[in-house]
């Protein structure tokens, strides 16, 4: 006569029970690790994309500056290839003295816009050089 908690039970059920329990938690433990692996390299990759986004909207930034520096007819308003890139600069204003710069590029999905402000074109004078969410 078997007495006690699991007197019902066939040999080895507990033991299979607690495996299946186990592999379970495992199981788990295992899938959230690779999401969070996953979700750590969709935020490296969209921090090197920005940072691609903005060198290359930086580099159109220095480009219109040189130009406009060299030719003050210089109207802006191109799509530039920087490396394996594309940037835009805007068309060029002019108000009260002051140019405004706008550049923009975009990689995988992530974007840079640039606003520069110069009182002097030659030799260059930059009241401002900031990043924007919009134009």
């Amino acid at each position: 006569m078997k007495i006690g908690l699991f007197a019902h039970k066939a040999p080895g059920q507990v033991m299979i029970t607690s495996i299946l329990i186990l592999g379970f938690l495992t199981l788990t433990a295992v899938t959230i690790g690779i999401t969070a692996i996953a979700r750590e390299t969709q935020s490296t990759l969209a921090i090197e994309n920005k940072a691609l986004a903005s060198a290359a909207a930086t580099a159109c930034a220095e480009q219109a500056i040189d130009r406009l520096g060299r030719d003050e007819t210089y109207s802006g308003n191109e799509v530039l290839a920087v490396a394996d890139m594309e940037c835009t600069i805007r068309p060029i204003l002019f108000n009260a003295n002051i140019w405004t710069i706008e550049t923009y590029s975009e990689v995988n999905k992530q974007i840079a816009r640039y606003r520069i402000l110069l009182s002097g074109r030659a030799p260059v004078l930059i009241n401002s050089w900031e990043e924007v969410a919009t134009f």
